[in-house]
């Protein structure tokens, strides 16, 4: 039997021991069983802003966008492209931001929805989409976001068309999905991100107070 709360490692211990009263079996029995271990891909993406700052600036827009209406001037031009929902992700009410990116942050979602699908093959969750909550934000926006968001910055990725944020806890199904199931789908998600970080495509933060990973490409 393997059982996952790596995605939550703050409540593990309590579950650790819960499973040791309830099944019976000694601490040293249970550390014997390897599908226990389980890697908290989550915990190992935590990118630090001056990481990627100043390469987020390069590849992206180059340019601080006040508002909405100076976002069209860069679709026409082609530096921008947008984002629709497709098979792969749905878009969330996003009140902070625009759904604008480059189009390498384009296609880089594209490919992320490709693995994340592929990890979801005979598995009973195939076609389920994650959902995007943030992506290109002006300096008009930030200014709003700042005012309550205690991780918002001044100088915030998302103003190059580089960056978006992706929930962990939402997802699409034809069915309503369990929080076990949502947690089981975040964990899927979290593998196919720390893969596209390792082979160095993007950045990525475990965002624990906005319950999003804070995705930055390469």
């Amino acid at each position: 039997m393997c059982i996952s709360w790596s995605f939550y490692p703050e409540k593990s211990a309590r579950i650790y021991a819960k499973l040791v009263h309830k099944m019976g079996i000694k601490k040293r029995e249970i550390d014997k069983q390897t599908c226990f271990n389980d890697t908290c891909y989550a915990n190992e993406m935590n990118d630090n802003v001056m990481l990627y700052l100043e390469e987020s600036y390069l590849k992206g827009t180059q340019q601080f966008l006040k508002r909405k209406k100076d976002i069209y001037k860069l679709v026409q031009s082609g530096e921008l492209v947008l984002i629709e929902e497709n098979e792969y992700y749905i878009l969330d009410t996003m009140w902070y931001s625009y759904p604008f990116l480059i189009p390498e942050a384009k296609d880089f979602l594209d490919e992320l929805g490709r693995r994340f699908q592929l990890k979801l093959e005979n598995t009973g969750f195939e076609c389920t989409q994650f959902m995007l909550t943030s992506m290109l934000r002006t300096t008009s926006s930030v200014a709003r976001l700042r005012k309550w968001n205690r991780n918002s910055i001044k100088n915030s990725a998302h103003l190059h068309g580089t960056t978006f944020d992706i929930s962990y806890k939402s997802f699409k199904n034809t069915r309503t999905l369990t929080d076990a199931e949502n947690l089981y789908l975040g964990d899927v998600l979290s593998k196919s991100l720390w893969e596209l970080r390792n082979e160095k495509k993007c950045w990525t933060t475990h965002e624990i107070w906005q319950t999003c990973f804070h995705v930055v490409v390469r």
